[in-house]
């Protein structure tokens, strides 16, 4: 799938893409879309979703109003992932394709950057995937982004305790062992991330759910998400060397749609993708399945602490 025009029809599919408004997550949005899936794009801002909804259907006036919906999400509320996934479950009957797009590269440090985003909205939707999956025909895949970034994920944090999931590093932007913090904590939302993908693709396996679980790291792209870890003089320079975000989107789109994935599960099952077709081993630390049944069990743990 080396461009849009590989991306197979995908009418009477449902998707949702979290963090849809701009970037990776808009593109990829729009490619769905036009290629007939009906679309819900997870954002917090109600005026940035409908903006960008606008701004697909006006350069794509065949594709009716019904098929991008704005569905209210917050990922830094627990409690409000649960409320749009409730939400979800009672407008639709199916979900085909769930993203995991949102994510967060920032100076600030901020809790939910640890993965809990994609967890508890993965969680909160499987019986509506798990439905959509028993039917004949079916093709439903959960991808989630990762980074190779995995490997800057600190030595040290091997996610025994719910305090892993919080481990804050120091955050002065003007101070080199503090840009290495940031970084480090970027890494540990992505090995989470990878983990975390892995451990649900093995509990589907048990239940021998037909769903396929699949990370991916769609390189270095121009967004501001993208960005967030580098200090503010470099990014001039990045944009100019970082792909452009609708290419930035192929290696998901290739994950969420491509035909190869259906056809050769066993091949793409909880792997993590750099490019379209093209798998990669990740860390050591990455595939390590007791670290992702811990990941897993404190995770849950945190989650009923915040009432979940």
């Amino acid at each position: 799938m080396g461009n849009d025009a590989s991306i197979p029809d995908l009418a009477g599919r449902v998707a949702l893409v979290t963090g849809g408004n701009a970037g990776i997550g808009f593109q990829t949005v729009k490619q769905l879309a036009t290629h007939g899936a009906k679309v819900y794009l997870g954002a917090r801002s109600e005026s940035r979703a409908k903006q960008a909804i606008d701004s697909i259907l006006s350069e794509n006036q065949w594709i009716t109003k019904d098929r991008l919906t704005w569905l209210p999400l917050d990922l830094s509320k627990p409690s409000n992932i649960v409320e749009a996934a409730q939400l979800l479950s009672s407008w639709e009957k199916r979900l085909d394709i769930l993203i995991n797009n949102a994510g967060v590269a920032a100076d600030d440090f901020t809790t939910t950057a640890e993965g809990f985003e994609s967890t508890i909205a993965v969680k909160q939707l499987l019986p509506l995937l798990k439905a959509t999956a028993s039917t004949t025909g079916s093709d439903v895949r959960i991808v989630t982004i990762s980074s190779l970034a995995e490997r800057f994920a600190p030595k040290y944090n091997n996610f025994a305790t719910t305090k892993d999931l919080s481990d804050p590093g120091t955050t002065d932007p003007n101070n080199y062992t503090s840009r290495k913090a940031v970084f480090s904590r970027y890494g540990a939302s992505k090995l989470a991330n990878l983990l975390f993908t892995r451990e649900l693709q093995r509990r589907l396996d048990e239940e021998d759910v037909k769903i396929i679980a699949l990370a991916v790291d769609p390189g270095p792209v121009a967004t501001d998400g993208g960005m967030g870890v580098f200090p503010g003089f470099l990014k001039p320079v990045l944009k100019m060397v970082m792909k452009s975000p609708d290419k930035g989107a192929l290696p998901q789109l290739y994950c969420a749609t491509a035909k190869e994935v259906a056809n050769e599960p066993e091949r793409y099952k909880g792997q993590l993708l750099t490019a379209p077709g093209k798998t990669n081993m990740g860390s050591d630390k990455s595939r390590n399945s007791e670290l992702a049944r811990s990941l897993w069990r404190i995770t849950e743990e945190a989650l009923r602490t915040v009432g979940i």
